[in-house]
């Protein structure tokens, strides 16, 4: 696990916020923030599976199609992408297929789901669904755990 700089530390509590931002909104407490190489930020998303009704629309994935959709998918390619809780297979998988280039999580799935449960659970982490791609990916967490985790108990205390 690489250790982490100021920057990635500051782009790390802003998905924090945007996960209480989520969860004020009524959806899980997820945020994202997608990074260009250039220190560009690309892209924010936020949990919105619950508001949509649109399954796929977890905090990675609206960033990445944000900024797809803003003309950055160039961008994509090499950047990090900032998460508040571990990506699913799913999210770790469209990454993989953006070109991104790091993933950077705050709270492990095995902290967060007993927290705040679901009812589909995987017992593959971001770590293991990237490695077995083909494509060189980096996957640093989890990272100021405690901080990310204080907002799922929030959220949970709410349902």
């Amino acid at each position: 696990m690489s250790e982490l700089t100021d920057i990635d530390t500051s782009h790390l509590r802003r998905t924090i916020d945007l996960a209480r931002h989520a969860s004020a909104l009524g959806d899980r407490p997820f945020g994202a923030v997608a990074v260009a190489r250039d220190g560009a930020i690309l892209a924010e998303g936020v949990n919105a599976v619950y508001s949509t009704g649109d399954v796929t629309t977890h905090a990675e994935l609206v960033a990445i199609t944000l900024a797809t959709a803003a003309g950055h998918a160039a961008q994509l390619r090499g950047a990090t992408v900032y998460a508040s809780g571990e990506p699913c297979p799913m999210c770790a998988a469209a990454m993989v297929w953006a070109g991104v280039g790091r993933i950077v999580f705050a709270a492990a799935a095995a902290e967060f789901g007993p927290i705040l449960p679901s009812d589909t659970t995987f017992g593959l982490t971001c770590a293991e669904v990237v490695t077995s791609s083909n494509v060189p990916v980096e996957v640093s967490g989890p990272h100021l755990g405690e901080e990310a985790l204080a907002v799922f108990r929030v959220a949970a205390q709410k349902n």
